[in-house]
């Protein structure tokens, strides 16, 4: 049931739709109006979108090697169809200015070698290629193994020689390898190094040292790229032991090892002292012979082992070395003859072969010795006649062949040495008579003839030359003499160790003679009174 309220609404709506229904059934639709001819439709094409040109693709640096003559880069190749050029730019360090070093149209040429580069700096490289559009692409960067590695020292070493000090490193194998540099100082820490040289041969790994002092060396070792580095440092020079004594190789000049109760034989390790000048072994009870190594000292100039028991020849290696200028071999055990090689020695100014047992004729080659000062060849076997050349020694002062088998005359030439002192021609078998060109000696203040076979006069300059300290002539077959003469020469008749003409043929007995010619006076006044 429908309520109160709500009729007057539902009385309404009911009205509207009687009075919709009521108009649409009592009035006719209208007629539609004609329809308009169609338009003609143009269809237009859509846009065709512009596609800008692309940039090539990116070049890629796949190596930088080299070696010691050239510089390689080589990147991959350009697959673009539109390829125009390669451009190929380096830079030395990271912020180092970029250039260009080469262009190239050909797209297989992917490769670039230079021939000056220094490898111990960063070189940069990359790409901007470029296609026919003119559009470029610049690669990413690449560099080379840095050179930082310096080359393999050298280890350095002393190597002992005959006759020099050597020293030797390790070569070096490194492909750049450039050069060795010697270096030497006075001071371990090589202080103030002086560069000796340079060398440019691997394989050249030794050198001979100067030995004028104790330097310390070390080897500097290059690269083609000037990277160095150092060998280890070493002292040239080194010790020879010898009789519980170290001498140094090079400092060692000279040894004086007199009467030092040593016995034995000579170390041959004498030999390996290269600077050794003076070398005096005498008054000792050494034996056996003289090593041969003595003879490669080139610097040895003073040669004394007098007074030892030391046997065999003289040997022959003794003119190798030229430095000689004394050699003393005095109160020894040495025989056969004199080898004419000493005489090659030019700078000799000193033999003394006394008290041996050697034999054999004194050569006349002794007159090369033009430097010779003294001669000794006392006590010996020698025979022959004297030498006229020893005449020919003008610097020669001291002459002694006493005590030999000499025969024959005393040669006048021998006066030709005008710088002689002494002359000691005593015990030997001497025969003619005393040349008075003898008495001519200037210097001369020692003269022994005795034990002789001499005749004839006594010549009167004898007398005259009042600087005499030494005149024996005692033991001879001498004829002659002044007896006045003699007196008055003021020379100690009565000393018959320096004085003597006793033991010849003079048909009168030799007179009295003092000392002072003031009492020789006296005494002739009072003779001649009897």
């Amino acid at each position: 049931m429908i309520s109160q309220s709500r009729c007057p609404r539902y009385y309404i709506f009911s009205i509207v739709i009687i009075l919709l229904f009521w108009r649409c059934a009592s009035t006719p639709p209208p007629t539609p109006p004609p329809e308009p001819e169609p338009e003609p439709v143009v269809i237009e094409p859509e846009p065709v979108a512009v596609v800008p040109p692309s940039p090539p693709k990116e070049i890629k640096v796949n190596s930088v090697t080299y070696s010691r003559y050239q510089m390689v880069v080589e990147w991959e190749k350009s697959l673009d169809p539109d390829f125009d050029t390669y451009r190929l730019l380096q830079s030395v360090g990271t912020n180092g200015p970029p250039d260009t070093i080469s262009f190239s149209n050909d797209v297989d040429q992917t490769t670039f070698t230079l021939d000056k580069f220094d490898p111990t700096l960063e070189n940069l490289f990359w790409i901007d290629v470029k296609n026919t559009t003119g559009l470029h692409t610049s690669g990413e960067k690449k560099s080379h193994t840095l050179e930082t590695q310096a080359p393999h020292n050298s280890k350095l070493q002393t190597v002992k020689g005959r006759y020099d000090l050597k020293i030797k490193w390790s070569m070096n194998r490194d492909d750049d390898f450039e050069k060795y540099t010697i270096y030497r100082s006075n001071t371990e820490a090589m202080e103030n190094k002086d560069k000796v040289k340079d060398i440019l041969d691997r394989e050249d790994t030794i050198q001979i040292l100067s030995l004028d002092s104790v330097y310390f060396y070390q080897i500097q070792t290059q690269d083609y790229w000037g990277l160095e580095s150092y060998s280890n440092i070493i002292k040239g020079d080194y010790g020879i032991e010898i009789w519980g004594n170290e001498y140094s190789l090079v400092k060692t000049t000279k040894i004086d090892l007199t009467k030092k109760k040593i016995f034995g034989e000579i170390p041959s390790d004498f030999g390996k002292l290269l600077n050794l000048e003076v070398l005096f072994l005498q008054n000792n009870f050494l034996s056996g012979q003289i090593p041969e190594e003595l003879w490669g000292l080139r610097k040895l100039r003073v040669l004394n082992i007098s007074k030892n028991q030391l046997d065999g020849n003289i040997p022959k290696g003794l003119h190798k070395v030229n430095s000689l200028e004394e050699i003393w071999f005095a109160n020894n055990a040495f025989d056969g003859k004199i080898p004419h090689q000493i005489f090659t020695l030019e700078n000799l100014t000193h033999i003394n072969f006394s008290s041996n047992n050697l034999s054999g004729n004194i050569s006349e080659a002794v007159a090369n010795l033009e430097n010779l000062v003294y001669l000794n060849l006392f006590d010996n076997n020698l025979i022959g006649s004297i030498p006229i050349e020893i005449g020919q020694l003008k610097n020669l002062e001291f002459l002694s062949l006493g005590r030999n088998q000499l025969t024959g005359i005393i040669p006048a030439e021998i006066a030709d040495a005008s710088k002689l002192e002494s002359i000691a021609l005593f015990e030997n078998k001497l025969v003619g008579s005393i040349p008075t060109e003898i008495m001519e000696l200037k210097n001369l203040l020692y003269l022994g003839l005795f034990d002789n076979q001499l005749m004839g006069s006594i010549p009167n300059q004898i007398f005259d030359k009042s600087n005499l300290s030494y005149l024996r002539l005692n033991n001879n077959r001498l004829e002659k003499v002044n007896y006045d003469s003699l007196c008055q020469s003021g020379y100690d008749w009565d000393n018959s160790i320096y004085f003597d003409l006793s033991d010849n043929d003079f048909k009168e007995k030799l007179p009295v003679c003092f000392s002072e010619k003031v009492f020789y006076e006296i005494y002739t006044s009072f003779k001649n009174r009897k």
